[in-house]
């Protein structure tokens, strides 16, 4: 509320400095009184010539820019644009012919020789002048506003990415997760079991990716696909067989990008609040590419054992995903999350 009042005394304040532009540069007698303001600027003229260059500002910064300008149509902005400025030229004669004189109680200047009154120019130049004004001022408020919104974003992306890839760090290069892994890795050895290999491959692989492919803006679909592909594998191996996963992918994800990390901490959570040991445990995951859209869910159940468990820092965790989300697609998402009294439910589509 405070801030808004500050912007309205800001305009407010702005508007009347502009508006007294003409008093300053304008000739005006040596000794004025009220008659002259009353004669010169409180007209009706002057009331509606300003009023009009005042709406244009607003609809030039809050409506045309972002409807017409940001979204390329730039033959239509240009052409409204035009038009008002030849409108607001006009509006002096247009007033003239309309409701006669300007200033009605104005005396004719003293230096005037008698005559019939000059003929008014078509368009007027003080108000094309004051509508380029205008024009370029609101333009250039809005453009660098824009400018300034879009570095912050950057900014903010740029954190919430480092935050993103060290909290990720912190949930998988911890003891909880290694000696869990490497301990199956060690059993599989001592087995003599061909899967050891692979299992080494996927540890190394799921390593590498956070501390390269995760530090760009934006990483392959494939990659990420296959990433998650090998966190779902290494998770199966401390499972039993009460949990049931279910992980499918459909579409082509060749030549498409995606910001890196964000369907990680789902696929995190159905596995931390989503096993049992006694009870089963179905957990599906479906990853659909359509077009130019990522299709993504994940569904699991909530067992009691895991119901009353409290939430620690071991991902990046949904809400920071939300914010990442925010962050790099802005409107341009779908996010669902349905959590219900036994189950649990996340369905994601962003454009890819």
């Amino acid at each position: 509320m405070k801030k808004l009042t500050v912007q309205i005394v800001i305009h407010l304040a702005a508007w009347l400095c502009f508006l007294m532009l003409p008093f300053i540069f304008y000739p005006r007698p040596a000794q004025m009184d009220v008659s002259f303001f009353t004669e010169r600027y409180f007209t009706n003229f002057f009331i509606v010539n300003n009023l009009f260059i005042i709406a244009f500002y607003y609809c030039n910064t809050y409506l045309f820019i972002p409807r017409l300008f940001d979204n390329k149509k730039f033959i239509v902005y240009t052409i409204i644009i035009l038009g008002l400025m030849i409108f607001y030229g006009l509006m002096p004669r247009i007033y003239h012919t309309l409701f006669g004189s300007i200033q009605p109680n104005a005396a004719p200047p003293p230096n005037r020789p008698p005559g019939p009154p000059r003929n008014r120019p078509i368009l007027s130049a003080g108000n094309i002048l004051f509508f380029l004004l205008v024009f370029v001022f609101s333009t250039g408020v809005k453009v660098i506003n824009q400018w300034l919104r879009s570095e912050q974003r950057t900014k903010e992306i740029a954190n919430e990415k480092l935050k993103a890839e060290l909290s990720f760090l912190k949930a998988q290069i911890n003891p909880h997760f290694l000696f869990n892994t490497l301990n199956n890795i060690y059993a599989l050895a001592s087995a003599q079991s061909e899967q050891t290999a692979p299992a080494i491959m996927k540890l190394s692989s799921i390593m590498r990716y956070v501390l390269t492919e995760a530090r760009n803006d934006l990483v392959p679909l494939e990659k990420e696909i296959q990433f998650t592909s090998h966190y779902i594998e290494l998770q199966k191996m401390r499972l039993t067989d009460k949990t049931i996963i279910d992980f499918t992918v459909l579409g082509d994800p060749m030549g498409r990008q995606i910001a890196p990390l964000l369907l990680l901490p789902f696929v995190e959570n159905a596995f931390k609040y989503g096993i049992s040991t006694r009870e089963r445990s179905p957990i599906t995951i479906l990853l659909e590419i359509k077009r130019d859209s990522l299709y993504f869910s994940v569904c699991n159940q909530k067992h009691p054992n895991t119901m009353l468990r409290v939430s620690d820092n071991t991902g990046i965790g949904i809400s920071n995903t939300k914010r990442r989300l925010d962050l790099f697609y802005e409107d341009r998402y779908a996010l669902d999350i349905d959590d219900k009294t036994h189950d649990f439910s996340v369905k994601l589509k962003i454009p890819v």
